[in-house]
């Protein structure tokens, strides 16, 4: 992807054509799981989920390109037009991501769907988003001499291509999102989150290993540090899965306790009401299966 696309007199920064169409990728394949959710389980809370990441990534995009208005609010009085050239900073990306999050929890509140089943259908379009960012973007790691290495135009130097290491590794886990979710029908369970968040850690730790990123003062980077991030979620998410199907399972049991309560109370009116033989009790002989015909 150029740095700049010339369509006719429109110039485009590449680098947001490509988060577009990746946005677009994403809200697609959202688009697409939740109505195909909605069909298998007639589960209507997947419904509406597309609408609500539609809203989200819509909130995001304009606090990062309108965000700077808050960070430099002079910028509006002095050249209006600028506004449309600037792109914001990693803290109008943090800001935007806050006020998805907060506007996603409301609306996930407010139509009673399931963190899970959200997080599950989210997933599988990021995935497919991050996959073609890492596609359409170049991003240089270390310096290298092997053959596949990767440069700016009119240099020499070489360098390993960070951005396809990722795509490459991206490969497998969207194979075995689409396999699992077609054939298990595992939406809504979090595995989808639980396993995509494993892999996508150990996945990123070992590119990371030829990006040129400085370490921290806990000797890792700051996307090291991300994907330690997403190795513990994942990690922790099974416990969080087994207190919840452990809850299940003791309100199914106490249910269980209620009916056999109730059906020997409705067993004992029943041996009441039912016609007695000698000394008050109940001659099975005239009664059942082996009763005489008349």
């Amino acid at each position: 992807m150029p740095d700049v696309l010339q369509i006719g007199p429109l110039q485009l920064q590449g680098k947001l054509v490509a988060v577009l169409l990746a946005a677009i990728l994403g809200l697609w394949m959202i688009g697409i799981f939740g109505r195909r959710s909605v069909r298998r389980t007639q589960d209507m809370q997947a419904k509406p989920i597309s609408d609500i990441a539609f809203n989200a990534a819509v909130i995001m995009l304009l606090t990062w390109k309108l965000g700077i208005l808050l960070t430099q609010p002079s910028m509006l009085w002095k050249s209006p037009l600028k506004i449309l050239m600037v792109s914001g900073s990693s803290m109008e990306i943090l800001l935007g991501l806050l006020f998805a999050c907060v506007y996603t929890y409301i609306q996930l509140r407010k139509h009673a769907i399931r963190l899970y089943v959200f997080l599950d259908i989210f997933t599988l379009g990021l995935t497919a988003s991050l996959f073609l960012v890492c596609t359409l973007l170049p991003v240089y790691g270390l310096p290298t001499d092997l053959p596949w290495g990767i440069g700016p135009e009119g240099t020499i130097s070489r360098f390993h291509p960070y951005h396809a290491y990722t795509a490459l590794l991206l490969v497998p886990l969207l194979i075995w999102q689409h396999a699992r979710e077609w054939r298990k029908h595992s939406i809504g369970q979090g595995n989808l989150l639980k396993y995509s968040l494993l892999y996508g850690g150990v996945a990123g730790m070992l590119a990371s290993l030829f990006a040129a990123a400085e370490a921290t003062v806990v000797y890792l980077s700051l996307p090291q540090l991300a994907y330690l991030l997403m190795l513990i979620l994942g990690m922790l998410l099974p416990t969080l899965a087994h207190n919840t199907g452990r809850r299940e399972l003791m309100s199914m049991s106490q249910n269980d306790s209620k009916t056999q309560v109730q059906q020997e109370q409705q067993n004992k009116e029943r041996e009441k009401a039912a016609p007695a033989g000698k000394e008050g009790f109940v001659d099975k002989k005239l009664d059942g299966p082996n009763r005489p015909s008349t």
